[in-house]
């Protein structure tokens, strides 16, 4: 029954919804090619403080506005609007029930912030640490409402973070990273490989203006790779706004030791892009309503 009633919303089309703290973009594609892409882009004179009505309403006139009302939504939270934090489960985890227990202990500690105010997401492993996120429900409830005044559903909401680990999670190792590029930062995650490849961290790291040279990036990299006792990687792979200064003829002997590369599908995990990665089944996605 699922299915007939999502093949009935795809016959209008689909909407990609990237959110950030201040600003979203809308792009709606249609069924047919015939039906040409519409894309909108509006700000948050509010700001992130705004309530759960004010974000809904907001939310809701974009999606009206793309024409995107009644329409099956993919979602995407900047990285700004998510806390990724490392959990390392007890050692008599069994259930799930521990795991969401450990994570909310460990959220606290580390943001000082109530539990029940954020939705959790994570790779639930009992054997070993896994990176949980987090996003405000106050988000997650104004998206809802939005979505569910216009008669649409969400069908997928993830973290731009986890949208390119979807991506690249194969090309991964110890001697390649993970990172995503916006504006204003830079969200690294670095890389073990015990037991199996896997996310030991995930820092996020201001963009200092102007736009830094890549020997800062790799210092950056190799500083933090010191903090978490990892070996530095040869290799960096970047999802987002590509930079001029970080392409690869930039490059010069003194960061030999570390090669940017950009993924081929660089554009997709940045907030406002066609953001493929929401298609891609995950443990860290939301589903469905969000809850």
């Amino acid at each position: 029954m699922l299915d007939r009633w999502l093949k009935r919303f795809a016959r209008g089309g689909y909407c990609r919804l990237a959110l950030s703290r201040d600003a979203l973009t809308v792009r709606r594609t249609g069924a047919s090619r015939k039906v040409p892409v519409l894309f909108v882009e509006r700000s948050l004179p509010a700001g992130a403080d705004a309530s759960t009505e004010t974000l809904a309403a907001w939310i809701g006139a974009a999606l009206d506005e793309s024409g995107g009302s009644g329409l099956p939504v993919h979602v995407t939270f900047a990285n700004e609007l998510v806390r990724y934090f490392i959990v390392t489960p007890a050692d008599n985890s069994v259930r799930i029930q521990d795991l969401r227990a450990a994570a909310g202990v460990r959220f606290l500690t580390l943001f000082g912030e109530d539990p029940a105010d954020w939705q959790f997401g994570a790779d639930w492993q009992a054997a070993e640490p896994f990176l949980a996120c987090a996003v405000s429900r106050r988000w997650l409830d104004a998206l809802q409402q939005a979505v569910s005044a216009g008669r649409g559903c969400v069908v997928s909401a993830l973290p731009e973070f986890v949208a390119a680990w979807n991506l690249s999670c194969r090309e991964l190792g110890a001697d390649t990273w993970l990172a995503t590029c916006d504006e204003h930062s830079l969200t690294l995650g670095l890389i073990t490989v015990e037991p199996r490849p896997r996310v030991a961290a995930v820092r996020t790291l201001a963009l200092p203006d102007p736009m830094p040279s890549i020997a800062w990036l790799r210092a950056q990299v190799v500083r933090a790779a010191l903090l978490d006792n990892l070996p530095p990687p040869s290799t960096l792979l970047l999802h987002g706004l590509r930079r001029d200064a970080w392409l690869p003829g930039a490059i010069d002997f003194v960061d030999a030791a570390m090669t940017v590369r950009w993924s081929k599908s660089a554009d997709c995990a940045a907030p406002g892009a066609n953001n493929a990665a929401a298609e891609l089944a995950t443990p860290l996605a939301w589903s469905g309503s969000t809850q």
